[in-house]
């Protein structure tokens, strides 16, 4: 029977979560990164070699790019049209993962729970409204574990094999071999000690599953090598080994670092989980093996050299139906849970309180911020006096709502450069003048004009892949360039670091400021002199 009661959460989770979006700015560098390579695709009409500011960019499969370019074929070059599916990904997530503890828990109110605790966990509020590779390898991994499970605890079906590989291969076009970390090799660490994983596939079922995994996911890959050799060496050693034994991404952690960003984000419900995982090692039970496909793509990451807090999404979902197992009622009304969340709870109405004294643009946004506060406050009071799990959870969904909002306005001071585009839009309508980055690397600015800019002496590129000089029109990584472009722009609009305007001038321009931001800032530079 149907639970029109999580359906309709889910479906108001959705429109909170997609309302701010459009609104939002892309931030540098991730979500800039992303929206910039879709949109490429869509103007140039070229899908399978993605270009990242006029550059072929392989750091990733492209999945990403082309749903995101689909979102923009659909809503528009803009926030919305970049987001628009990462937060139906994180719908769906929600729905999958009811399904699936609905297999596992056999609990309505449990199956409910588990929904309402990865809702409100921070990293997944957080990831849903982020353009990356992220909410997407969540939404493959807990596909794939719904049907797995469905497989081990439910029902045997050739259907489910087909879809193991299917949901495998769009994964791994979505993040490479990753999705193995969060599916097959815990699968297999199970079968060691846990029987129901025995003999869970046929032969036939292994074939069908595997041939069906091949057909989704190698024919871009194969498409891309063929075109560039050398990329073979590039995903094998560049992106797969590297990223794991060194730090040349630049992502060098300490090792407990997963650690706190699990607590944190996952916080209260790392009580009750923490609580699953001593009573299933104390007994040894079935549900151990849960825990297996935490464990041990946690391990590895640990271990890795490479780490961002993203990176544990995937397993988030199971999680939230573990910590739903274990946080019964009598561990709702426990004085330490109740307490630590209303302690977590007051977070967000402080943030809202001090945001303004360390923001002075917020200052002119007092109403809406007075609001907020006033509706968390009393939202944060009726917790108090009634706590259960859905009060609990609402409030932290508002209170994101309310921060999210609030965000445009903070993008100058974020790494968000939407501000400025749209003021460089306005004096430059017709996009007549070329925009030159300078000692810097800011693609949200190509994404918005929809026009690629200049990048002169900044973040390092890789070209092993270019096989002409196209590039070098948005890409100068010499002085020697840097001179010729000069020589060809009398005028331009420059976006750099204050410190860097006397070298710009020094080449004789004349460079007006037209928007502060606190990083890099906005001018118009003219030739003087001419």
């Amino acid at each position: 029977m149907h639970n029109k009661k999580i359906y309709w959460f889910i479906a108001i989770y959705f429109v909170i979560a997609a309302f701010p979006i459009n609104f939002i700015p892309l931030f540098e560098t991730t979500e800039a990164r992303y929206a910039e390579i879709a949109w490429e695709m869509v103007k140039t009409g070229d899908f399978v070699e993605p270009r990242f500011n006029g550059i072929k960019h392989f750091h990733k499969p492209p999945f990403v790019y082309w749903i995101n370019a689909i979102g923009m074929k659909l809503f528009g070059v803009n926030g919305f049209g970049a987001r628009f599916f990462e937060v139906l990904a994180a719908g769906l997530i929600l729905f999958v993962t009811y399904r699936l503890s609905e297999i596992l828990l056999k609990n309505k109110n449990k199956s409910e729970a588990s929904v309402y605790i990865l809702s409100s966990s921070m990293l997944f509020i957080a990831v849903s409204r982020i353009v990356s590779t992220d909410i997407y390898l969540t939404l493959f991994t807990i596909l794939a574990q719904y049907v797995l499970f469905k497989q081990i605890y439910y029902k045997k079906a050739t259907s489910n094999s087909i879809f193991y590989g299917i949901f495998l291969g769009l994964g791994f076009l979505t993040k490479g071999p990753i999705i193995f970390l969060f599916t097959i090799l815990p699968f297999i660490l199970c079968k060691f000690f846990d029987s129901s994983h025995r003999k869970v596939f046929s032969f036939k079922d292994v074939i069908l599953s595997t041939s069906t995994f091949l057909i989704i996911s190698l024919p871009w890959y194969i498409a891309v090598i063929i075109k560039n050799p050398e990329l073979l060496n590039y995903f094998l050693k560049v992106q797969t080994v590297d990223r794991v034994a060194t730090n040349r991404f630049h992502r060098y952690q300490p090792f407990y670092f997963f650690f706190a960003i699990f607590a944190g984000t996952f916080f209260p419900y790392i009580v009750p989980f923490i609580k699953g995982l001593k009573d299933s090692l104390k007994a040894f039970r079935q549900k151990i093996s849960l825990f297996v496909y935490i464990i041990v793509p946690f391990i590895i990451f640990t271990i890795s050299k490479s780490k961002l807090a993203t990176y544990i999404l995937p397993f988030y979902p199971l999680a939230s139906i573990i910590a739903a197992e274990y946080l019964d009622a009598n561990m709702i009304n426990s004085r330490l849970f109740k307490s630590l969340s209303i302690i977590y709870a007051c977070i967000f109405p402080l943030v809202l309180l001090v945001a303004p004294f360390v923001y002075v643009d917020l200052r002119e946004y007092y109403i809406p911020i007075a609001a907020y506060l006033i509706l968390s406050i009393i939202l944060l009071v009726n917790i108090i006096k009634k706590f259960n799990l859905l009060n609990f959870t609402m409030f932290i969904i508002f209170s994101s709502f309310c921060i999210y909002s609030l965000l445009p306005v903070l993008g100058p001071n974020i790494k968000g450069y939407k501000k400025m585009t749209e003021q460089i839009i306005s004096l430059d309508p017709q996009k007549k003048h070329e925009v030159l980055t300078y000692k810097s690397f800011i693609p949200s600015i190509s994404f918005y004009r929809q026009k690629i800019t200049v990048a002169a002496l900044g973040k390092e590129r890789e070209v092993q892949f270019e096989d002409n000089n196209e590039y070098k029109k948005y890409y100068i990584d010499s002085k020697k360039d840097l001179e010729n472009f000069f020589l060809d722009h009398n005028s331009f609009f420059l976006v750099t670091n204050d410190k860097y305007i006397n070298e710009i001038e020094s080449y004789g321009y004349k460079c007006t400021l037209h928007f502060k931001q606190r990083k890099d800032s906005m001018y118009f530079c003219e030739k003087q002199n001419l």
